[in-house]
């Protein structure tokens, strides 16, 4: 029997969260999730996840960078052995990761497991400084690491300098009897490439001679012991090398468990947050865990099912713990209990799920499956066999705590066998108080499922104008299989026809089938009503929603004008204090002045005034072009429109505004400026913004440029990290971002990349 993961697909699941993991660990974590087998483990993920997704929409996304696991290095390390470079620049990378989740967090009190869990984050501030003076970007030990390294790479640098001007030496030397004038490398070591016939007249060894014999390629005596001397400078180079990663291994081993928790916890945090941003992009939202035994998914969706073709669907299970759904073949029964297992799974993997509404779910100890073709060639089962033996497991296992889904209960045997199999296994999980779901095309147990009320009985609506399934899922409502007319109408023989709607009449003529099929028609009439009432309930929930978003947004404009508003005022009033003193100080300074020097001066003044003088009226009945205050809005503008108390403003800032005459005072226009302002609403961007630029080959002017354009689409996008690539070069043009990005109010902070992120190469920058 399959997996009940490969059942339902929840591999596929995992592949589309597993996009947005950044951690080895984070990563494993996605592609070995299973279903929690404690409800009160299980919550806690959930209420973890929640936090995540809620702090993420407030916000922003948390800071993880990309890591390898080093838990196993960890672990080497506790035992004392020692680890190579790449684990240390690892262990520095977590170091720094801690440390900007320490600084980047938003200290709320509404998210106190990721506060407990920054909080607890460790630095280890000696540490990382010692790692980073130890380590350089290009995974090597740097010279800084120790005097004696620095010392021993110098005198490498001299022999090697010398070497070279030896070997000039040698050329100048032996120049008239080389068959080639550039050095040539033999074995790992450098040779002069004698004539033959010179050989002898060369001290040194014969390391090589050509395929022709006429070359020799001697490795001379002054070179055999420079190349010794290098030799030996590499060993003590090695020496101290493997002195210095002993060092830091024990460094790293008196801090181990702190390292440890900053692995599992940053991983986690990915792990979390790779979930929350399914969650987000799939418009997904976290179920409430109920302690009672209920099934309620609204409006749910199958997460693997394009939303432009998918028909959400409600699955509701609670007094009825059993439901059968019949219908037409591929009107989408299979769909529907894959729904239902699929999200079931989800969610006790700690996932949020793709409803409408917030979902509520009992926590199930097991989950049992029945579905698709069982027949085995192995072990020579049929078809009905193979469902048989899953139905034989299943009961010997089941309790109430159990979920179990069936597709097409008691097929592959006769009708009547299959009707009594069917309604011996409901009438069993019934008993032991199982939930179940199962869809089937017999009669029999649509007729069992209506005269039992602890059965909810739904179907797969079909249009029977068009003869074709809607996908929709009609609760309480018995559906029919549509094997006839969907045979009519893909051009069956009409007699054929015929003789089978006979039968089926003949067939409901007995009084208790005309009283089921009257009583079907009724419940179907019922559902019909049902639907119209649930389309104008939702018609209407449209409208108050539409409503409260133009209200929410009207108070945010009126908030906007209020505070220009006031600014402007502040403006205004400052500017005409310093007009004022500024008279003042011209009058001040002269002892005597001409008479249309105060004329002009008294004219300035008044002119101020008037941004302070309102002149109110009481009953004022406003006219068109009257220049006014809405009081309640604490704007002004003038009068464009009047409809009975209905007036339109077109406000200072030049937008349109309808308020009420009587909130309305008539005052002086101003006269310093009575041109509306041009308003420049928000903009939503229309293009799809890059996560990171390339400005590799500009030049600075260029790149500069084209990095101002690129920042400002991101911010606009509401992104909170980019990265910008400059490339390493001379460093002239990552010197020029850096100044530039310093420049930048909008700008949190920025840093080099790091493993996988471009290194050197490259900028990583955070956006406010």
């Amino acid at each position: 029997m399959k997996s009940i993961y490969d059942v339902f697909e929840f591999n596929q699941v995992k592949k589309l969260i597993e996009k947005y993991a950044k951690t080895e660990l984070g990563l494993e974590k996605i592609q070995t999730m299973e279903m929690f087998e404690d409800p009160f483990e299980l919550k806690n993920e959930l209420s973890h996840l929640n936090e995540i997704i809620s702090y993420t929409f407030k916000y922003r996304n948390l800071v993880i960078t990309n890591h390898k696991n080093i838990l196993p290095h960890l672990a080497i390390i506790k035992k004392g052995g020692t680890c190579g470079i790449d684990f240390f620049y690892q262990v520095l990378q977590y170091l720094e990761n801690a440390r900007i989740l320490k600084d980047e967090v938003i200290k709320d009190e509404n998210y106190p497991y990721l506060l407990e869990s920054i909080r607890n984050l460790n630095e280890l501030e000696s540490l990382a400084h010692r790692l980073d003076r130890t380590i350089t970007k290009d995974l090597e030990i740097s010279d800084n690491a120790s005097s004696a390294l620095r010392e021993i790479r110098r005198s490498l640098n001299v022999e090697i300098s010398s070497q070279s001007k030896i070997i000039n030496s040698l050329m100048m030397k032996y120049k008239d009897y080389l068959n080639d004038e550039r050095v040539a490398l033999r074995n790992a070591s450098f040779t002069l490439p004698i004539k033959s016939t010179y050989k002898h007249r060369v001290d040194g060894i014969t390391i090589d001679e050509s395929d022709s014999g006429l070359t020799c390629f001697i490795e001379p005596t002054e070179i055999i012991a420079s190349n010794n001397k290098i030799a030996r400078l590499r060993e003590k180079e090695k020496e101290e090398i493997n002195r210095i990663l002993d060092e830091l291994s024990s460094l790293v081993k008196e801090v181990v468990y702190e390292i440890i928790y900053d692995v599992e916890t940053i991983c986690y945090l990915d792990f979390l947050l790779s979930k929350a941003n399914y969650a987000i992009e799939t418009d997904s939202k976290i179920a409430k865990l109920s302690d009672k035994k209920i099934i309620n998914l609204k409006n749910a969706r199958h997460p693997l099912i394009d939303k432009k073709k998918i028909v959400k669907n409600s699955f509701i299970l609670d007094k009825n713990r059993i439901m059968l759904i019949t219908g037409p073949n591929a009107g989408g029964k299979t769909v529907a209990l894959k729904v239902i297992g699929l999200l079931v799974i989800m969610n006790q993997c700690g996932l949020a799920l793709p409803t409408d509404d917030e979902a509520e779910l009992s926590f199930f100890k097991n989950i049992f499956v029945d579905m698709g073709d069982n027949q085995s060639l192995i072990d020579n089962l049929s078809t009905f066999s193979g469902h048989i033996k899953n139905i034989i497991e299943i009961v010997d296992q089941i309790s109430e705590d159990s979920l179990v889904i069936f597709d097409e209960l008691g097929t592959g045997t006769s009708p009547l066998d299959g009707e009594a199999l069917g309604i011996g296994v409901i009438t069993y999980l019934h008993k032991v108080g199982a939930f179940a779901v199962l869809t089937s095309h017999y009669d029999g147990l649509k007729t069992f499922a209506l005269e039992n009320n602890y059965i909810l009985n739904a179907s797969m609506e079909f249009d029977e104008e068009n003869i074709a399934p809607t996908y929709r899922l009609r609760l309480g409502v018995a559906g029919k299989s549509y094997g006839l007319e969907m045979s009519k109408r893909m051009g069956l023989n009409k007699e054929i026809l015929d003789t089978s709607y006979s039968y089926i009449e003949d067939k409901r003529k007995t009084d208790k089938e005309i009283t089921l099929a009257l009583l079907q028609k009724r419940l179907e009439e019922n559902e019909s009503i049902q639907l119209s009432l649930k389309e104008k309930e939702e018609e209407i929930n449209k409208r108050i929603r539409n409503l409260e978003h133009e209200k929410r947004n009207l108070l945010k404009l009126q908030d906007k004008i209020k505070e220009e508003a006031e600014s402007e005022k502040q403006k205004i009033i400052e500017e005409a204090k310093e007009e004022i003193d500024k008279i003042f100080e011209q009058f001040k300074s002269k002892e005597d002045y001409k008479m249309h020097e105060v004329i002009t001066a008294k004219r300035n003044l008044d002119l101020l005034r008037d941004y302070e003088e309102d002149e109110e009226e009481s009953s004022y009945v406003p006219s068109i072009n009257d220049y006014v205050r809405a009081d309640d809005f604490n704007v002004t503008g003038k009068v464009i429109r009047i409809k009975g108390d209905n007036v339109t403003l077109l406000t200072d800032q030049g937008l349109n505004l309808s308020v009420k005459s009587s909130g309305l005072t008539k005052i002086k226009a101003s006269k310093k400026d009575n041109k509306p302002k041009t308003y420049t609403p928000s903009y939503k961007l229309d293009k799809k913004v890059s996560l990171e630029c390339n400005i590799v080959g500009y030049r600075v002017e260029e790149g500069l440029r084209e990095i101002d354009a690129y920042l400002s689409d991101a911010i606009a996008a509401r992104y909170s990290e980019v990265r910008l690539i400059h490339g390493s070069g001379t460093g002239k043009l990552r010197s020029a971002v850096h100044e530039y990005l310093k420049k930048r109010k909008d700008i949190k902070s920025f840093r080099l990349g790091g493993l996988g992120e471009g290194g050197v190469g490259a900028t990583v920058v955070y956006l406010k």
